[in-house]
């Protein structure tokens, strides 16, 4: 290991890991809110049945641990414990499931050498902030994005194949998936990316054409904080990728560098967290009206919807000039408890529609 990469390394591991993914508390407080909406009804037996003893909150970071599988140690599981909230996921039996299902969805997409794991690639899209939907065919949409995962996972659900190239086996893998699709697709910053010039201006890759050069990663490439006055001397390998996607061994929510732009959006505030959703919580997330259409054209719908929250997300926000391969920008002052009251209402929306299509699903 070069010496500038171990200083770095040795640095980041000795800083708290920030929230990413709506961290798991973000994740389980969705399921939280979909299990009390179908406690009593058909759709809850049917739900506990699959899931053998484990729980939707459990489970909520499912797809996110099983990124801890290593496709390059013959798809192992190499850091069992690493994380606590994959622990009830980490028994002989669960770490087999989970390497099984790595297998199948690691390269079976269209891929550049370069690409994540098709699996890796399931949990968002990057429609540019300009578009008021989404739209399969836009600049960042590809038919293995967060609306095709979640559309191909209730497609199992049902009890129906999904569509290639997903390689989803059986109802029990659609739940897990599902339960932690509904949160990716709900997380503004998972849909929704703005796409900058070399000046920090705004481009429209749908109209300009796509410059790979202007892609933020869905704010990933975009730095909390004052530019320096030279380019950051950061290795490009601590630098690259997406907070809650750290490279082929990267598994949810280990985070190294400096703070950005996405992962402030996938952490929730403790006030979001699963131990504060009450009654009140509860009903409001019962009043989210049923989405209209086939359980299988929700998730476009969806998406749409987080689109607009995501330029919400970039509202008030100025950025400098590109230094390497990352911008900078400064958060306003009330940044923090616009985002909180965002984050909110899709936590609460994502909780409703995960109970409804289980509904949908197993309705007797």
């Amino acid at each position: 290991m070069r010496p500038l990469i171990a200083a770095l390394l040795t640095a980041a591991l000795a800083t708290p890991l920030a929230a990413h993914a709506w961290g798991p508390d973000g994740h389980r407080t969705v399921a939280t809110l979909a299990q009390q909406l179908i406690a009593g009804k058909p759709a809850a037996a049917r739900v506990a049945a699959l899931l053998g003893g484990l729980t939707l909150p459990q489970v909520a970071v499912w797809a996110d641990c099983a990124k801890g599988v290593s496709p390059s140690q013959a798809y192992g599981y190499p850091s069992p414990g690493k994380f606590p909230e994959c622990a009830p996921l980490e028994t002989t039996a669960g770490i087999a499931e989970m390497s099984d299902y790595v297998r199948r969805n690691d390269l079976n997409c269209p891929r550049q050498p370069a690409d994540e794991s098709c699996h890796k690639q399931y949990h968002y899209t990057d429609v540019a902030l300009q578009r008021s939907r989404y739209l399969l065919g836009f600049t960042g949409t590809h038919a293995w994005d967060i609306v095709g995962a979640t559309q191909a996972a209730i497609l199992m659900l049902q009890g129906k194949p999904a569509p290639p190239p997903f390689s989803f086996k059986s109802r029990r893998e659609a739940l897990l998936l599902l339960t932690h699709y509904l949160g990716d697709i709900h997380q503004p910053l998972h849909v929704g990316s703005v796409y900058l010039d070399a000046q920090g201006r705004r481009v429209d890759p749908d109209k300009t054409g796509f410059d790979p050069a202007t892609f933020t990663v869905g704010g990933n490439s975009i730095i909390l904080g004052k530019a320096p006055l030279a380019p950051p001397a950061l290795a490009p390998e601590l630098d690259a990728g997406r907070d809650d996607l750290q490279g082929e061994e990267g598994q949810g929510f280990a985070f190294f560098g400096p703070p950005k732009l996405h992962g402030s959006w996938d952490g929730v505030p403790t006030s979001l967290d699963p131990a504060h959703v009450n009654l009140a919580w509860v009903q409001t997330a019962k009043a989210v009206p049923m989405t209209k259409g086939l359980p299988t054209d929700w998730p476009a719908v969806w998406a749409s919807g987080t689109l607009a929250q995501s330029g919400k997300a970039f509202q008030g926000l100025s950025f400098s000039a590109k230094q390497g391969s990352r911008w900078f920008t400064t958060l306003p002052g009330d940044y923090s408890a616009r985002a909180a009251t965002i984050k909110k209402q899709q936590l609460t929306l994502a909780g409703a529609r995960l109970a409804q299509v289980l509904m949908a699903a197993f309705p007797n």
